[in-house]
């Protein structure tokens, strides 16, 4: 669990602060101080555990700006709140590796707090390429982006980019390239980039010394989504780092509401036939089998009768995340309604995919779900159809033929038919 300090002598803004932060974001813990004395303390105690600091410039018991010098000493990634509007101050703290500095003018300040912390906490998880062909400057900004806690890939040209984005496994959010290179220039692969990925997947930003509007204009044209001066300032990348990513996580969000299931957050019915489509096509051309298998609690509607309506999501959201544990990240899961999931899997032999099934209903009979003070067990029924198809309706419809038969046999077990040359 992710620890952040707050450093303030205000008491109201330590509670607001405290209370904003726990509200907004999962999994943290809070720690409050109100002095510079304690601050040094907890600091000693906690330094391995603390993920961010956010300090108030002025306390009682230190010289003003002493407590931010404390936590960057310790390598505390810190966001600094003040009254003052000092533009030397402010200068000053982020040539010190402060992330961010926040006038406590309002309660929007709090809020901004929270917001750049829920920023830092997503760039953990976003990776960005760097293009360039001076390798200093490559140096630098990884230096910085780094300090912002994103994922940093190189590449020295174009062509070298193009290569990283094919053969890395990791899924790139954001591509800075500069404009003048050898081999591929940032145009180039601009154009070549947005043939691939759309504005809703990778945000480009265009890098360049050049104030030649034309130049910028062609950038924007070839699908760049914004544009970073040579040199930059930490406070003007940061702003634009976070903009583009803000912008990916809207549409991201967007798409989750039209593809996801509300309760459980898996996949739903409508988003499992257009992403099995891809699926089936690409095996049934290989002579591949694949996989359909269709999961449904055994008698649910007696665990709504019994315990109510909160028991029985609780044990929906259950299946979505054991599923979640137990597949690798490449299966298909949806939630198809009610207690009724289906599964899509390809690479995998009728031995492993029998052994696999077996197991997740094995998990789900020794599995305990305790809600509200109730404690219950459940089992689930699978009907799996394997073979070589190119009709993901034909595999779904053996898939409901076995689990038919699974349910009518004593429920609580695995029945797998075969289709075609499996």
């Amino acid at each position: 669990m992710k620890k952040i300090l707050l450093i303030d002598d205000n008491k109201t803004i330590l509670e607001t602060l405290e209370l904003t932060l726990t509200s907004n974001i999962d999994d943290i813990e809070v720690i409050c101080v109100d002095s510079f004395t304690l601050a040094s303390t907890t600091i000693r105690k906690n330094r391995d555990d603390i993920f961010m600091a956010v300090v108030d410039l002025h306390l009682a018991d230190c010289k003003p700006g002493q407590a931010v010098s404390l936590t960057l000493s310790h390598k505390i990634p810190t966001i600094v709140l003040t009254s003052d509007v000092d533009e030397n101050l402010k200068e000053l703290f982020l040539k010190k590796d402060v992330l961010e500095y926040i006038l406590k003018d309002s309660l929007g300040s709090i809020k901004s707090a929270v917001n750049f912390i829920k920023k830092i906490i997503r760039n953990y998880s976003s990776t960005v390429l760097i293009v360039d062909d001076s390798k200093l400057y490559r140096t630098v900004l990884r230096e910085d982006l780094e300090k912002l806690h994103l994922n940093v890939l190189e590449a020295c040209d174009g062509q070298e980019a193009l290569d990283v984005l094919n053969e890395t496994e990791e899924k790139i959010s954001l591509v800075l390239t500069d404009y003048y290179m050898p081999e591929v220039d940032g145009i180039e692969l601009t154009m070549r980039l947005r043939e691939d990925y759309e504005k809703d997947t990778l945000s480009i930003i265009a890098l360049s010394a050049s104030e030649d509007e034309h130049a910028l204009s062609e950038f924007i044209k070839a699908g760049a989504n914004d544009f970073l001066a040579k040199p930059h300032t930490f406070e003007g990348l940061s702003v634009r780092i976070n903009s583009n990513l803000d912008v990916l996580d809207l549409f991201q969000t967007t798409k989750d509401l039209s593809n996801k299931d509300y309760l459980t957050g898996s996949y739903n019915r409508r988003y499992f036939f257009d992403a099995s489509e891809a699926i089936v096509g690409k095996n049934a051309r290989k002579d591949e089998s694949i996989v359909v298998a269709t999961l449904d609690i055994d008698k649910f509607k007696n665990i709504n009768d019994t315990y109510g309506h909160d028991v029985g999501d609780a044990a929906i959201k259950q299946i979505a995340s054991l599923l979640k544990q137990t597949l690798r990240r490449t299966d298909l899961v949806a939630r198809f309604g009610g207690e009724e999931y289906c599964i899509l899997l390809e690479d995998i032999s009728f031995e492993d995919a029998q052994k696999l099934f077996e197991k997740i209903r094995a998990t789900f009979e020794a599995n305990i779900i305790t809600i509200k003070d109730i404690t219950i067990q459940y089992t689930v029924s699978l009907g799996v159809a394997y073979g070589k198809s190119s009709d993901i309706y034909e595999m779904l419809k053996v898939s409901d033929n076995a689990l038919y038969e699974a349910k009518n046999t004593g429920r609580n077990k695995v029945i797998i038919h075969t289709i075609g040359q499996a």
